[in-house]
């Protein structure tokens, strides 16, 4: 079960003759101490998250080097299927396969541009959208600690006032019995 500020502000401890019950309290601040590290941990999880978010990005950048070669590759063949027979004599043959491999490295490039360009803007996109998620966790993070040390302080504050009104009180009532006792002789 979560705790939520909520579940802080409204917590009652049973009241013991001394106080308030050592073990209840142990036990709730056992309990907020395990979910700030669970907090904690999140945090850590969505900063590695965020690095491998940059390293698949890094990634993507070069993969569409190889998929220029790739393609490459195969227009070459498919070039060499649709032309006819070269003949030694005859140079369009040559020029046309010229033609259609310079098309074919142009088109390549240009698509090897367009994946590249398409991955750093998704990679950013990533980037971006953990970077935010980050820094949102840590800050909200960091206000439920805060959150949870003033609540701390706060408890440890009204206790301690409790703790010495009742020992004034205590102190008071030994003294008007003795003040009743030297009356009474």
């Amino acid at each position: 079960m979560a705790i939520t500020i909520k579940d802080i502000h409204e917590k009652e401890f049973t009241k013991q003759v001394r106080g308030y019950s050592i073990d209840e309290v142990d036990d709730f601040l056992d309990e907020l101490a395990d979910q700030m590290e669970a907090m904690i941990k999140e945090n850590r999880e969505t900063v590695a998250e965020l690095e491998a978010a940059k390293n698949a990005a890094s990634a993507a950048v070069a993969q569409p080097v190889q998929a220029v070669v790739e393609v490459a590759q195969a227009a070459v063949p498919a070039a060499q299927q649709n032309a006819p027979a070269p003949l030694m004599d005859e140079p369009q043959y040559f020029k046309n396969l010229e033609t259609t491999l310079r098309e074919t490295l142009i088109n390549a490039q240009r698509l090897a541009d367009e994946t590249v360009a398409e991955a750093r803007k998704k990679a950013n996109a990533i980037l971006a959208n953990a970077e935010e998620q980050a820094a949102t966790i840590t800050a909200s993070a960091k206000a439920e600690a805060e959150n949870a040390r003033v609540e701390s302080d706060e408890i440890r504050k009204t206790a301690d006032d409790y703790r010495n009104r009742f020992m004034r009180l205590l102190e008071e009532q030994a003294h008007l019995l003795k003040a009743d006792d030297v009356l009474f002789k």
